[in-house]
């Protein structure tokens, strides 16, 4: 393992690929969350972490761990598998920070969650993320960036479900010659 004296420097959206790529190699149960998965949705929100929320699971965690070594530093060489069952959330800084969750900063889980997993695709990889409700759930907070998130993906959602609806009403067919000449 490496030491690194310099400080983590913000994940990128090449870093985020790459650990999502490794996570998909591996057969990792996980749900991107956080700014990175707003990102996929188009809301530009910045951000220094990739935030990836897990079940609690041993065998995953060992996978987990043998997919961030992926990061120069392999700061999660340094894990214990058993911390995975542990309930309580993992930063590991390393070049970049990525923060493993059990429990979303309002309660919700992997498990709660998985309703609402969406399987997109970027540029070729395959991505385990949230559709906007789901994102949403994890967004009921007290913190300033929470709030924000909320408000934004409040009104994302409430314009999808007005065009929806907007969509079902029967629209005017219109005038027609034949109509004209009656």
């Amino acid at each position: 393992m490496a030491d690194n004296p310099e400080p983590s420097r913000a994940a990128t959206k090449a870093d985020m690929l790459q650990l999502i790529d490794a996570l998909e190699k591996r057969g990792v149960d996980y749900i991107l969350i956080g700014g990175h998965a707003l990102q996929l949705h188009g809301y530009m929100r910045a951000t220094e972490d990739i935030d990836f929320l897990l079940p609690l699971d041993e065998v995953n965690g060992r996978k987990v761990i043998d997919a961030l070594s992926v990061l120069p530093d392999k700061a999660s060489l340094e894990m214990d598998p058993k911390w995975f069952t542990d309930g309580e959330n993992i930063r590991v800084n390393d070049e970049i920070i990525v923060d493993l969750l059990f429990v979303a900063a309002n309660g919700e889980t992997y498990e709660s969650l998985t309703p609402y997993i969406l399987n997109t695709e970027i540029d070729g990889h395959s991505i385990r993320t949230l559709n906007l409700e789901g994102l949403l759930k994890t967004k009921v907070s007290t913190r300033e960036k929470d709030i924000a998130d909320h408000r934004v993906l409040s009104a994302a959602i409430s314009h999808i479900q007005k065009e929806k609806t907007s969509d079902r009403v029967p629209r005017p067919r219109g005038i027609h010659k034949d109509d004209l000449e009656r």
